[in-house]
């Protein structure tokens, strides 16, 4: 796995001109998701020993070994496949996420401590909810709550009691490694405990959960209010060896690690931490640089401003904080913030028309990530909040994009990715056809699957713990 390319891929958004510009109809949509079932199932690698196991490599053509988690490996494929067998009653899904589960289990070890773990020891992340064993977890989760799956729980279980028996206890607090972001840290690993406490109505995990949140506040940096310098608001950074650098959005820093302290404060009647993940909103609010109608957030703090779509570092991430705010406080403020976050996203995909100096027009990475299908995933849930039919219809062409540029293979449907935003966190360029969740086929499939199900009274999909945005209050003994 390239760590240092993590979430950096370009997100222009999508322009509607750059969209087919009939609205997208369900034929096309299932059709598209079923061939990224058959692309996806051509490129699994079988276990050696284990009858009908496989794992998920990355990429097309890679000559790494699979991986088992959910940034670039099976973790996240399961998640996707086990949505598709669920919401499409989709047999060779099922079929797929069976071997696939089959193969995570056969990826299990035992360290000297007794812990399982799936993840290969890497320099950071090993714990955490894209980069390591809470992400493995989530998979396994995701799949009983979808089946009722008795043994995918306990293999949650499992991960979970693990990941309490390694994390490092200050006091009442808990944390793992050194960081507290979504990605690689304390935050995302934190969703997944809250959310397998929730399901197998198991205290221990509430309680770990609501630890790591103790000690997400304690990690924070405390900086003057713009609007009042005897006020003290909190942010997260993110740490690159020995120096931190402040990515404020979703994936590495504060919008990330505030929606997990709002949402552990919520549901697990904790005010101080709903406080805390105000008060990084609130750094949030005045730093939003108006652009018209709109705002927008800085990739990066410091340097030249480099302005994103996306999950990663733009609005489609960043707004999943203010929607959860609103739907915990009620305050108009925090949904404002979010539909003005979603503006710019439609701005910016005005301005990706514009053709380069060759004539041609820009190729926008369809990606979860930091393309399109983030925005897809965005735009379904704010148009459950605000029912506007203008976020309807940006996510269905949007939705139809990602349909259109999908590259035939024989049966099969697979996605190529492209160029980062010039300037970006970190410039790459990925331009083969990649198997995962953020970034490959599963992840622009399982966009579309939300389409399908965008306007369904109750939304069937279950993934990731961090894409809620509504509350579900939880009862602690």
């Amino acid at each position: 796995m390239r760590q240092p390319t993590l979430c950096v891929l370009l997100v222009l958004a999508t322009a509607p001109t750059l969209f087919a510009q009939s609205q997208v109809n369900t034929d096309p949509l299932r059709d598209t998701i079923r061939g990224a079932v058959a692309w996806i199932a051509r490129q699994a690698v079988p276990v050696a020993d284990v009858e009908g196991a496989v794992l998920f490599p990355a990429s097309e053509g890679t000559k790494a070994p699979a991986s088992t988690i959910v940034y670039g490996g099976t973790a996240g494929v399961l998640i996707f496949l086990e949505n598709v067998a669920a919401v499409l009653d989709d047999k060779v899904a099922r079929e797929l996420a069976d071997r696939a589960m089959k193969g995570l289990q056969s990826a299990r070890h035992v360290g000297a401590r007794g812990q399982v773990s799936w993840s290969g020891g890497g320099a950071m992340g090993t714990s955490g909810l894209y980069t390591g064993d809470a992400g493995v977890g989530q998979a396994f989760l995701v799949r009983h709550l979808l089946r009722g799956d008795a043994a995918a729980l306990a293999a949650a279980i499992e991960v979970g009691d693990s990941l309490i028996a390694s994390a490092r206890t200050e006091g009442d607090e808990l944390a793992w490694g050194n960081q507290s972001d979504i990605i690689f840290g304390s935050a995302g690993t934190a969703l997944f405990l809250l959310e397998l406490g929730q399901a197998s109505k198991e205290q221990r995990f509430l309680d770990a959960a609501h630890a790591a949140g103790r000690g997400l506040v304690a990690e924070a940096d405390q900086v003057a209010s713009k609007a009042d310098a005897t006020r003290k608001l909190p942010i997260w950074m993110f740490q690159m060896g020995t120096k931190g650098r402040h990515m404020p959005n979703f994936s590495h820093g504060t919008a990330g690690v505030a929606y997990t302290l709002v949402r552990l404060g919520a549901e697990l009647s904790d005010e101080k931490l709903v406080a805390a993940g105000k008060g990084g909103a609130e750094w949030l609010l005045e730093h939003a640089v108006a652009d018209g109608a709109s705002l927008k957030w800085a990739a990066s703090e410091g340097g030249t401003p480099v302005y994103m779509g996306g999950w990663c570092h733009g609005p489609a991430g960043t707004g999943r904080l203010f929607l959860l705010l609103h739907a915990v406080t009620g305050e108009a403020q925090y949904l404002d913030a979010a539909t003005k976050g979603a503006a710019f996203v439609v701005d910016y995909a005005a301005n990706a028309e514009k053709q380069t100096a060759d004539g041609k027009k820009p190729y926008v990475p369809p990606s979860f990530c930091c393309g399109v299908a983030g925005v897809v995933d965005y735009f379904c849930d704010l148009q459950r909040v605000t029912h506007d039919p203008a976020h309807v219809a940006f996510a269905k062409k949007a939705g139809s994009y990602i349909v259109d540029v999908a590259v035939a293979d024989g049966d099969g449907k697979k996605w190529k990715n492209g160029q980062s935003v010039p300037g970006g966190p970190v410039a790459a360029d990925s331009a083969g056809f990649n198997v995962e969740l953020m970034l490959g086929a599963a992840g622009e499939a399982l966009a579309l699957l939300r389409l399908v199900t965008m306007e369904q009274g109750v939304d069937p999909v279950r993934a990731m713990p961090d894409r809620a945005v509504g509350v579900t209050k939880t009862t602690k003994k």
